[in-house]
């Protein structure tokens, strides 16, 4: 298996765990809610579905997101990283990592 190939393998892991994570932490639950409360906010001020653009809902619904983000994950994922870093670095191999 080449770098390329191993690092492409490596990211969808990590793709797939963040994405577990945040569905299992209900984080995703509460952004939906988000979305949906900041889309009824902008249609009762008068503004229309159509010109609400995917730039301008991320841009009200970013800050309560990362707010809301769990520490527990955000410590995990930030192990993960550090760990992957070290064992490309040649630090430890992925035996020691895992243990």
């Amino acid at each position: 298996m080449s770098y390329n190939e191993m690092k492409f393998e490596d990211e969808e892991n990590f793709k797939s765990l963040v994405c577990r994570r945040l569905v299992e932490s209900g984080w995703m639950d509460e952004v939906t809610m988000l979305c949906k409360e900041k889309l009824k906010n902008r249609l009762s001020k008068g503004q229309s579905v159509k010109s609400i653009t995917e730039d301008d809902l991320f841009n009200d619904i970013a800050p309560d997101a990362r707010r809301k983000l769990p520490d527990t994950i955000k410590r995990e994922l930030k192990v993960k990283v550090q760990n992957k870093l070290l064992q490309t670095a040649g630090y430890f191999d992925e035996i020691d990592s895992e243990s």
